[in-house]
């Protein structure tokens, strides 16, 4: 109970952090995607695309948010189970489900690439306020202890899990969002970051290796 008291109060600046993400780092409503992003929607993708085939699906994502269920012991049927189900089913079927194809339901690296452009990048306001509610579910489960808040080693195994990020990475972006020093995540601050990965610019920014530095290996999914 903690830790959704801390997630209702923080989900009132959702939309002003994603407005201060937006100003700060002046983006436009019609934002080019640029080499940054792109850079980081690729590793994204190869993190998804575990057997290498060149494409992604849904259940791609659910397999992803299936790790960090297994890592916590929390079944995908409980109460946290099906909230991070439906948070990733709509990361899906908001922002990249209109580019999948018709058929088999899947996208390659171009059309993710173009989902995103059109359905994040272009209304970047909207976009945060869906995205705040996605990183949500994704903090409830990192706060194994309930406290409201994510500690050095809840961050390292969401982000090991999650998307085969290694220590080293996922400790230096930790320590930039850290911004008080007090081995603490708050809900915003994770947020924060969300937004940096999904919709930041901005060259060698640590959020950018929210999903493992670009080039470096990505970790063989843990299995539970």
């Amino acid at each position: 109970m903690k830790a959704k008291r801390v997630l209702a109060v923080g989900a009132v600046a959702t939309v002003a952090a994603g407005a201060a993400i937006v100003i700060g780092s002046r983006f436009r409503q019609t934002a080019s995607v640029g080499r940054v992003r792109l850079n980081k929607f690729d590793r994204w993708f190869d993190t998804l695309d575990v057997d290498g085939n060149g494409y992604i699906t849904e259940a791609n994502l659910n397999e992803a948010a299936g790790r960090v269920l297994g890592a916590r012991g929390i079944p995908v049927d409980s109460p946290m189970g099906l909230e991070l189900r439906e948070a990733t089913e709509r990361l899906w079927s908001e922002f990249i489900a209109p580019k999948a194809d018709a058929k088999d339901g899947r996208v390659g690296r171009k059309e993710l690439r173009a989902a995103l452009a059109e359905h994040m990048l272009a209304d970047q306001f909207a976009a945060a306020a869906k995205l705040a509610s996605i990183a949500d579910a994704y903090f409830a489960i990192a706060d194994e202890d309930g406290d409201g808040l994510i500690g050095s080693g809840e961050f390292v195994q969401l982000l090991r899990n999650w998307n085969g990020v290694d220590y080293q990475e996922s400790h230096r972006v930790f320590e930039y969002l850290d911004a008080d020093h007090d081995n603490r995540i708050s809900p915003d601050e994770w947020r924060s970051a969300i937004f940096g990965f999904f919709l930041g610019s901005e060259r060698n920014h640590p959020t950018n290796d929210l999903m493992g530095k670009v080039g470096s290996p990505i970790l063989a999914p843990a299995q539970f």
